[in-house]
């Protein structure tokens, strides 16, 4: 067993935007995350079992746009934010939290996945809390948190 950490949490967040948007992202350079547009759009997904925890994401109005137009085959134009890019960024947390809880159970997986939703930035955690990344998707900014519920260090199967 290995701590989850945010490498894991990272990788696990870029296989899926190439597996399922043929979006290229890597982890963001900390010199430079001043100039990625700043996240204005939250998402979480829970998950239950032996141990409890979130899945949260949080991207650029640029990369909702762009996740949305590569996950559906369209141009940037024809979709919305508020319709196609929230919806492709539930898509994405469910994923993520799908890998997450993979990560966590191992193979006899007795974890449960709850529902992606949209939350307020209110309800976002803090970067001092849990493991946190911050990826460059193709020059738009993604934010993937992973915060355990109980607080305590999980270890990845």
């Amino acid at each position: 067993m290995s701590d989850f950490n945010q490498d894991m949490l990272g990788d696990m967040a870029i296989e899926a935007l190439e597996r399922t948007a043929f979006v290229s992202a890597e982890p963001a350079d900390k010199e430079f995350l001043d100039e990625l547009e700043p996240c204005e759009w939250y998402t979480r997904i829970r998950y239950t079992g032996p141990v409890n925890g979130t899945v949260y994401l949080a991207g650029s109005s640029g990369f909702m746009l762009g996740l949305a137009s590569s996950l559906l085959g369209v141009e940037v134009e024809d979709v919305t934010i508020e319709k196609e890019g929230l919806d492709a960024l539930r898509e994405l947390t469910n994923i993520v939290g799908g890998s997450v809880v993979s990560a966590l159970g191992g193979d006899h997986c007795k974890l449960s996945l709850g529902l992606p939703e949209v939350v307020e930035s209110g309800e976002f955690p803090s970067a001092t809390e849990g493991e946190h990344c911050v990826l460059d998707a193709e020059g738009e900014r993604l934010e993937v948190y992973w915060l355990p519920a109980d607080g305590s260090n999980v270890k990845a199967a």
